[in-house]
């Protein structure tokens, strides 16, 4: 898409909703969007919580929650292009709704069925709004399984924006930056680097977490080898799980930060660590976003999707039927707990490297 406006600017709506981490991976976008259409007007609609992980002007010039009442401006103006990157019923009737000429993405179409655009099969073709008769589900997990290509890749090809595909965008406020700077202060003595352990995944996905001895056992070794305070991550559906690891690493070196943060918080004490180990979660991308090398933790999930931008390792467990999104298994050990704990450790042993004066 070009622009076709003469002077005028050209209006795009994009919605993304769905997970925090995935709104911010998606904010990658806003450079290859802005290079395409230099005179840019982009309204952003999702969910209240993720407004701060939005960029403002002059990327986003607008941050609007997709839960308005329908009285509500942006919901009457007309859009040049509406990109629709979730495949929830909320935002696919949405993007059915509103006003625009060009559609890319998920909606729902005249008989109530939710569907996804031909530009975009190469992503959602991999989930699950595949239709039935080109294989549903089952082919989407095979092709997700065998796919390649990271989330960045796929959407700028798909959307047709100039490559080259760009880190995700978040800016720490200067704030929320001393406060991180001054925590970490009052607690990293003289230890020679500070490493954050965030291994939960929330209640929706228990599959992306790894255990919790096996995270206070390399919070242990962590803390003994490199000299390091082991800061253990989380939000607040994590706080138990976190006393426990902090328990039994049975280290004075290791410690839970506070896990009822803003994500602003969150992020800038991220911003502050050597290096980060995570799971698949909003704080792996927080750490891909600041430039923190980054031990990401891959089980149910795609490894294939993340682009850690050369700074970090991906530890990708070992079984055949990995990356299968499944709520429910019995398979034991479990993909994640197929993740050896000596493997990690030796990562962040390459990847933790004194950066903060």
């Amino acid at each position: 898409m070009t622009e076709s406006l003469g002077s005028a600017a050209t209006q795009v709506a994009l919605i993304k909703v769905g997970a925090l981490g995935d709104v911010l991976r998606t904010t990658a976008l806003l450079p290859g969007l802005r290079r395409l259409v230099p005179r840019l007007e982009l309204t952003w609609v999702t969910a209240r919580e993720a407004f701060p992980l939005v960029p403002g002007p002059p990327l986003v010039s607008r941050v609007v929650n997709y839960l308005d009442p329908p009285d509500r401006p942006w919901r009457h103006d007309c859009y040049d292009w509406v990109i629709s990157l979730d495949d929830e019923p909320a935002s696919c009737e949405l993007a059915s709704a509103l006003c625009g000429r060009r559609l890319s993405g998920a909606y729902r179409d005249d008989e109530g069925r939710l569907c996804y655009t031909p530009d975009v099969e190469p992503w959602f073709g991999m989930g699950r709004l595949r239709r039935p008769e080109d294989g549903g589900l089952t082919r989407a997990n095979e092709l997700k399984r065998s796919n390649r290509n990271d989330y960045g890749t796929l959407l700028y090809r798909a959307l047709g924006l100039p490559q080259p595909v760009e880190r995700p965008i978040l800016a720490v406020p200067g704030e929320d930056r001393a406060r991180a700077i001054e925590w970490m202060k009052a607690r990293r003595g003289d230890h020679r680097v500070a490493i954050g352990l965030n291994t939960g995944a929330g209640g929706r996905w228990r599959y992306k977490s790894w255990g919790t001895d096996e995270t206070a056992r390399l919070a242990s070794l962590t803390a003994g080898r490199l000299d390091a305070l082991v800061v253990i991550l989380g939000g607040p559906a994590e706080r138990e799980r976190n006393a426990k690891i902090v328990e039994r690493a049975k280290c004075p070196a290791v410690l839970a930060a506070p896990c009822d943060l803003p994500i602003l918080s969150f992020a800038a004490l991220i911003e502050q660590l050597d290096a980060l180990v995570s799971s698949d979660s909003l704080a792996m991308h927080i750490g891909i976003a600041l430039r923190c090398p980054v031990v990401a933790l891959f089980g149910p999930t795609s490894d294939a999707e993340i682009d850690l931008f050369g700074l970090g390792e991906k530890m990708v467990t070992p079984l055949d039927c990995r990356c299968c999104y499944l709520s429910d298994c019995d398979v034991r050990p479990n993909c994640m707990q197929s993740i050896s704990v000596d493997s990690v450790a030796e990562a962040v042993e390459r990847w933790a490297r004194p950066r903060r004066g």
